[in-house]
């Protein structure tokens, strides 16, 4: 897929109800966001940023414990709407820019932090996605990165795929009044690689002390790797 015509779907998908992705309690809650609030707490004078930022509830999130966020997106709409909730929660360290996550806009060396929750299934090319997440990163700083990923219980795998095609979408229908972007999350996640050969290609990307966990049955993977 070309940069523009992933730029298009990604735009297509969710721009028009960026809205309802910034106020879903769906998105807006977790004990994923609350581990990586935990992992960058003591660490105030950090500048973090959220690299495919969505509704922006990790840069929400983390925000109060660091020195700046800037949450990184695609989507012109839902920037404006991230904006608008930062300045709603008197967030005044929460900046937004918009751009690929394969051409960050930003200096090597800018971040202490470099965090994606559930975007990397979205890139276009996620080898460049992961080499510009190291770029940007300070020495000694470190990429986190909760994604989904495939089931590994038996007999668990066949109820998630079920789950997956038959309700996420109807889910997403009923929460955010959009089923055709859960669709297209159900799609992408498929494509994405397992939790091993992701961790692989974050080695290749140039960084170190790489590992994973596996949380839920394998639903979802927490990767982290540093720029050492």
């Amino acid at each position: 897929m070309t940069s523009k015509s992933q730029e298009t779907v990604v735009t297509a998908q969710f721009s028009p109800r960026a809205a309802a992705y910034v106020t879903s309690a769906v998105h807006s809650k977790g004990p994923d966001l609350e581990e990586l609030a935990a992992l960058v707490t003591g660490h105030g004078r950090a500048r973090v940023l959220d690299l495919g930022c969505g509704g922006g509830h990790v840069g929400f999130h983390v925000a109060p414990h660091v020195r700046e966020v800037v949450c990184y997106d695609l989507s012109d709409d839902m920037l404006r709407a991230v904006a608008g909730e930062a300045a709603r929660r008197g967030l005044g360290n929460v900046l937004t820019r918009r751009g690929a996550a394969e051409a960050l806009p930003f200096a090597e060396g800018s971040f202490d932090f470099v965090l994606s929750r559930y975007s990397a299934h979205h890139w276009r090319d996620v080898p460049a996605g992961l080499r510009e997440a190291r770029r940007v990163l300070r020495p000694g700083g470190r990429f986190l990165c909760l994604e989904f990923s495939t089931v590994d219980m038996p007999g668990l795998d066949r109820i998630y795929d079920l789950f997956s095609f038959k309700v996420i979408p109807p889910l997403g229908r009923a929460v955010t009044g959009d089923a055709e972007s859960y669709q297209y999350l159900v799609e992408s996640i498929r494509k994405f690689p397992k939790p091993g050969a992701f961790a692989e290609m974050i080695s290749t990307a140039g960084f170190s002390r790489v590992s994973w966990q596996s949380f839920s049955g394998g639903i979802v993977a927490l990767h982290s790797g540093w720029r050492l």
